[in-house]
């Protein structure tokens, strides 16, 4: 197998500077509350939290860049999903502002997120506007991935980082898409093929031994099982090797989707790999999702993406569909047989398009007709 390690994975800040101040609801309870930005050494954000006895309100402050605008979130966890954006704010001319927040009375803990917003050069994602779909002639769940903006590939001084996976490019994803919540299983692809190329075998076990051309054939041959109910303008396909990234980043910018990990301490519960499964391939959906609820994203099978593979060009692009021509396709994920460092979000490897594999499967997308 041919493998050429990824090169890319620049650290996507899910919001460039993301404030956390947490409160508890409390008669005459006063905090301090101390920002990421100032646990990161940084000066842009610090924020103080008051609440008054018998009034339903909170009042905070911040530290303001007078250049930054700043946006300002509720949720009742930390997890982006759950935030709940409440105001936008200008640039300031004060170096420290107010804001009065209604305090949620049905809850007696709440989290407050001042967001710093982006100058374009870092990743900005906003959250999934769309709902989750289903197939239902295939029992395949379709995540709802939002639009937004990410930096591919990894920085130069990621562990086991590969020359490919640079020089880092800004990507901005223009419209959302919906990606497969697992790999294609046996059984989903049986129902839509009427055969199963896979070496071993199972319903629930990703389908493998399928090359990029028996790939694209699955979508096209799905897109017209489900013409009458496609969604205007987004057709099945192969993800872009920029939207499978994005998908599988899902707000981060670290090594992983879970975190850096940097002695593959965590991995097993997030990958079948070779350090945990030397042997075969395993069930979909077994291991922990990335917050955009997408399993598997880290080993298992590797999947394909529509790209062909090539260099990174650098600087900032929309909707990149990799090089107009090449020899090989590129894929995604890293595999049961591989080594660990191989499922990293940023490592790119490329394989012959009519070669089937065994530890090579694939996920849908249902993307935009067009992407440029």
């Amino acid at each position: 197998m041919q493998a050429q390690e990824l090169k890319l994975s620049r650290y996507i800040r899910l919001t460039l500077l993301l404030v956390c101040a947490q409160f508890i609801v409390w008669a005459h309870q006063v905090i301090n509350g101390q920002s990421a930005a100032d646990r990161l050494d940084t000066t842009h954000v610090k924020i103080d939290v008051v609440t008054r006895l018998g009034q339903n309100f909170m009042i905070f402050g911040w530290e303001n860049d007078a250049d930054c605008k700043y946006e300002i979130y509720r949720a009742s966890s930390i997890t982006p999903t759950d935030w709940v954006k409440i105001a936008e704010l200008p640039p300031l001319d004060d170096s420290r502002r107010s804001y009065v927040l209604p305090i949620q009375s049905d809850r007696s803990a709440q989290f407050v997120f001042i967001k710093q917003k982006g100058n374009g050069n870092e990743g900005e994602v906003s959250a999934p506007t769309e709902s989750p779909m289903t197939i239902p002639e295939l029992e395949l769940e379709m995540m709802p991935i939002p639009a937004g903006k990410f930096v591919m590939g990894s920085p130069a001084g990621e562990k086991d980082r590969d020359d490919d996976e640079g020089p880092q490019t800004t990507v901005t994803i223009s419209k959302p898409f919906w990606l497969g919540k697992t790999e294609v299983t046996q059984a989903q692809w049986r129902t839509v093929m009427g055969s199963d190329p896979s070496y071993w075998k199972g319903n629930y076990l990703p389908v493998e031994r399928v090359t990029w051309f028996d790939a694209v054939a699955f979508c096209e041959r799905l897109n017209a099982m489900k013409s009458d109910s496609l969604i205007a303008g987004y057709h099945y396909t192969l993800p872009t090797e920029a939207q499978w990234e994005y998908a599988c980043r899902a707000g981060t910018s670290t090594r992983f989707y879970y975190g850096d990990d940097p002695d593959y301490s965590q991995l097993e519960k997030y990958a079948w790999y070779a350090g945990n499964c030397p042997s075969k391939t395993h069930t979909v959906a077994a291991r922990t999702p990335n917050d955009w609820g997408l399993h598997d994203m880290h080993g298992n099978v590797w999947e394909w993406c529509l790209d062909w593979f090539g260099d990174y060009k650098g600087g900032s692009v929309s909707d990149p569909a990799g090089p107009s021509s090449g020899q090989d396709r590129v894929i995604r994920g890293g595999g049961w047989n591989f080594r660990a460092d191989y499922s990293r979000s940023a490592y790119r490897n490329y394989y012959w398009t009519d070669d089937p594999y065994d530890s090579l499967g694939f996920r849908i997308a249902l993307s935009p007709v067009h992407v440029e």
